[in-house]
């Protein structure tokens, strides 16, 4: 029979493991816990008013692609937040495509890529997938509303 002291101690070991291993799954890598996406490294001007908006409207999130993955991301709703504030135009085309393409930082290329994403999709209504959040037609659309209390 084993003693109260054993017990308690095999029970301890086992949530000290159980919540290292949860703190293991959950905690955020370094780049994931932190809202810099390398702004300071884009080009002075547009190109880093629209990286700092875009580093600024993140979101922190626990999950990823269908798997628990804290951090900070460029959520649809920060992409609206975005297009709104810094008032994106066709203009601005060039400008993200290289914040697109120049970045070290994946939610960067992605943030770029979603705002021109919109940009297209916007200027040829019907291009779109009848489900896309980019489709002025559906319900969901990323941009509906306008940019009225954003």
């Amino acid at each position: 029979m084993r003693s109260m002291k054993s017990t308690r101690f095999i029970s301890g070991t086992i949530a000290v493991g159980l919540l290292a291993l949860v703190l293991a799954l959950c905690w955020p890598d370094g780049e994931m816990g932190s809202r810099d996406i390398g702004c300071a490294r884009v080009a002075p001007g547009r190109s880093q008013e629209i990286c700092r908006a875009l580093a600024e409207s993140m979101e922190w999130t626990w999950f990823g692609h269908a798997i628990v993955s804290p951090g900070w991301r460029v959520t649809w709703d920060g992409l609206a937040h975005v297009w709104c504030a810094v008032h994106i135009t066709d203009a601005d085309i060039p400008l993200l495509d290289t914040l697109r393409h120049g970045s070290a930082d994946w939610r960067l290329e992605s943030g770029a890529e979603d705002l021109i994403h919109l940009l297209k999709s916007r200027n040829s209504a019907g291009a779109e997938d009848d489900g896309s959040l980019f489709d002025p037609k559906n319900p969901s659309w990323i941009l509906k509303g306008g940019c009225a209390g954003r």
